[in-house]
């Protein structure tokens, strides 16, 4: 192995690590958020309701606080 190839190699597995924490601390954020937010028309659920709509398309929440 070259060193350039052990270079490219360790920032790729860094980006991999950092990737997969940010991610982790993400999802442990957004499952916070969420357990303490008492009404599902929280800003917080809005907010992520409204990029999932755009990912699968919008559909109507029934339950939804009012």
């Amino acid at each position: 192995m070259t060193t350039a190839f052990r270079r490219t190699a360790g920032r790729l597995a860094v980006a991999a690590l950092a990737t997969t924490a940010l991610t982790g601390a993400a999802i442990a954020g957004g499952q916070a958020a969420e357990a303490s937010t008492s009404c599902k028309s929280s800003p917080i659920v809005k907010t992520f309701n409204a990029v999932l709509a755009v990912r699968t398309g919008s559909t109507e929440d029934s339950n939804a606080c009012r």
